[in-house]
């Protein structure tokens, strides 16, 4: 999966309950249409579920955007194509 999938990625609020009652076929949808959940208690965000392709891509990109030498790459690879 790559970053444009993830932005287009739907996303839904659901109730921990509701997670606790459905829990297979919320992970089912989350792996096949690549659905995002925000898990809520009492009305207030305490969680998410996503996909594993999905966490691995954000992990990725956290990382990167974390390494100095990395982003000193970057941008100097996006001055030389801006000319």
């Amino acid at each position: 999966m790559n970053a444009n999938e993830l932005r287009t990625a739907e996303s839904a609020s659901i109730a921990l309950t509701e997670v606790r009652d459905n829990i297979k076929a919320i992970i089912d949808e989350v792996v096949t249409t690549a659905t995002e959940y925000t898990i809520t208690r009492h009305g207030k965000p305490v969680a998410v579920i996503l996909s594993y392709e999905e966490y691995e891509s954000l992990v990725e990109t956290l990382n990167i955007l974390s390494d100095d030498e990395a982003m000193d790459a970057i941008e100097e690879a996006e001055a030389e194509l801006n000319g």
